[in-house]
């Protein structure tokens, strides 16, 4: 290049500016693409070309100039090409040594641009369902029409004040709704449904139909499938597994379409937008905290804005929310309390961490109690046995053997080992003396906190049996028999049993399995059959559940205390004639209860 080009320190000329393609100088008033195409080659004046780009250079700028820079090397090789290879029978090297301009058009290095500007590909998720237009479960005449109306309303008046995040529109029929929302129209069915009506897995299996082939196949999001997965996990019962994948998968599947319709940020959510968008929290920590799970949704100004927004609507049930948020929240923050304790902190740290969470949630108790009197009996019910899990959730550190090495006896944990044995019991009786009609609409967060209670109180018992059973004197005697007269484990758990069954009447053993309940109320009953031999193990005998025996049974034999074998209710008959007690894995068993808790 010759020194009056180097002189003139310009950019690129105004036509090769305009289509965006690298401009190399070859005269001092003509750059070597205009003298190529014969264009007319302008150079704007220096001072003015300074100003113009005095700011720094935006994001758009420097990928322009990485997109000139890619053509120029793409030019460059494609003259190299051309010189080097003389077969022109190639029908690609032919193309590349053409006389035509190899730059592309400035339409397509804008296409490129634009594209750049956007970090998202791929066609957006369909905004129409898969199955629209098939027949319901009414056209195809396995349900006829007035029994889905029946059990629409039935969802509107018995199921909404349990979980009072879904709600329907007044006077909505069944007809309308399964035109609208075909897929909320089945959830809505099935959990009105119940455990026990011979359609019930025929209609599970078609949501599942929905799911699999709507937001897993082909990614449909919208708001009628993030409702109708809330009512499907929150009535959830079939079928039964270990370890809750399904479950756990569709909650998930909730939390996943929520942040895709973006609910957690939108400036103006309607009314079911923030009812879906509190019951997705309310599911996904209630659940996911309780089998082990992250927790990912999280308690901030989106819940509190949506709380106090429909507060205030004209729908009672939506006044109904705020308790249930409120006791989950606190319920979240234990959690995360819990699992930041330090073994090292002991007797000290329990004490301070106890004291501490008792008067957060005595706030919250009192905000809830006020909450309560604008409520039906069966959200009063459902808000109580959330209470009784929260209180029996406050004694649980007293399991926890690491915190415990340096004072396993210590009267502090003792006491709490207590408060888990009552609070245990006050939350089995609430749920044994609830109406038949309640307990077949019991949501699966209530089915998670039945399993706690079960788990946790002989876990306690038998704790505080370890810890008080050593020398033994007529005290250490007295001691164990009133921890057995509290419990009334056996019994109770039975008793227990025998309402939750009161939902699965007319279905057989092997349906009763596959159901979480039914499943749930078979290892109840294995429960307290070996729960008396487990008693045995630790203090030699099984102690008699009657709080008025005489004590005298126990006799003195030298340095030996013997327990005169008792014969447990004859409701349990004995053990050794129906199985090999010694088969039964007890901790296994157990943990089918305090695995649902997150505790082991």
């Amino acid at each position: 290049m010759n020194a009056t080009i180097s002189a003139v320190k310009r950019r690129a000329c105004v036509a090769c500016t305009a289509a965006k393609a690298k401009c190399t100088p070859q005269a001092a008033n003509l750059c070597q693409r205009c003298a190529r195409l014969g264009k007319s080659c302008t150079y704007l004046d220096l001072p003015q070309t300074k100003r113009k780009h005095k700011a720094a250079p935006s994001r758009v700028e420097v990928l322009e100039k990485k997109v000139d820079q890619l053509m120029s090397q793409l030019a460059a090789l494609t003259r190299q090409s051309a010189q080097t290879s003389p077969d022109t029978s190639n029908p690609l090297t032919s193309d590349l040594g053409s006389s035509h301009d190899p730059e592309p058009d400035s339409t397509d290095i804008a296409a490129l641009l634009d594209a750049a500007k956007d970090p998202s590909h791929g066609p957006d998720p369909p905004t129409s369902s898969v199955l629209e237009g098939q027949p319901s479960i009414v056209d195809r005449g396995l349900l006829s029409e007035a029994e889905a109306e029946r059990l629409v309303a039935t969802f509107q008046l018995d199921l909404v004040p349990k979980f009072p995040f879904v709600l329907l529109a007044h006077g909505e029929t069944a007809a309308r709704l399964r035109a609208r929302e075909p897929f909320l129209f089945l959830c809505v069915v099935t959990a009105s449904m119940g455990s026990a009506h011979p359609l019930r897995k025929t209609v599970t299996e078609e949501i599942m139909k929905h799911v699999t082939l709507r937001i897993v196949a082909r990614s449909e999001r919208n708001l009628e499938l993030l409702r109708g997965l809330l009512v499907h996990s929150a009535w959830y019962s079939y079928p039964a597994e270990r370890y809750h994948p399904r479950l756990l998968l569709l909650i998930q599947f909730c939390v996943s379409i929520l942040y895709d319709l973006g609910l957690h940020r939108k400036p103006s959510p309607n009314l079911d937008e923030q009812r879906a968008l509190l019951g997705t929290y309310w599911l996904s920590v209630g659940l996911c905290g309780a089998l082990g799970r992250p927790i990912i949704t999280k308690h901030d100004g989106r819940t509190d804005e949506c709380i106090e927004s429909i507060a205030s609507t004209e729908h009672l049930s939506d006044r109904w929310i705020a308790p249930f948020i409120h006791l989950q929240s606190f319920l979240a923050t234990m959690d995360e309390v819990y699992a930041s304790m330090q073994a090292s902190g002991g007797r000290v740290l329990v004490q301070v961490t106890r004291g501490s969470l008792q008067r957060q949630f005595d706030s919250v108790r009192a905000r809830v109690e006020k909450d309560l009197s604008r409520c039906p009996s069966s959200t009063v019910n459902a808000i109580r046995t959330e209470i009784k899990y929260v209180e029996m959730r406050l004694e649980e550190l007293s399991l926890r053997e690491e915190l415990w090495i340096a004072e396993p006896a210590s009267a502090v944990r003792t006491t709490m080992l207590m408060g888990i044995i009552q609070r245990s019991k006050e939350l089995i009786h609430t749920i044994k003396n609830l109406p038949v009609s309640e307990i077949a609409q019991m949501t699966i967060t209530t089915s998670g906190r039945i399993c706690a209670a079960v788990g946790y109180m002989p876990t306690a018992v038998l704790t505080l049996l370890k810890l008080i059973t050593g020398p033994t004197d007529s005290a250490m005697e007295a001691q164990v028999q009133a921890v057995v007269d509290a419990a009334e484990y056996p019994n109770l758990v039975t008793e227990l049993a025998n309402a939750l069954e009161t939902k699965l009447e007319g279905m057989s053993a092997a349906d009763k399995e596959m159901d979480i309940v039914g499943s749930l109320c078979s290892k109840m009953r294995l429960l307290a059959r070996c729960y008396p031999y487990q008693i045995r193990a630790i203090v030699g005998s099984a102690p008699s559940q009657d709080a008025r025996q005489d004590t005298s049974m126990m006799a003195v034999h030298a340095n030996e205390v013997a327990m005169t074998p008792q014969v447990w209710p004859s409701i349990y008959g004995d053990l050794g004639d129906v199985f090999p007690v010694d088969d039964i894995q007890w901790d296994s068993l157990l943990s089918n209860f305090t695995n649902f808790t997150g505790f082991s």
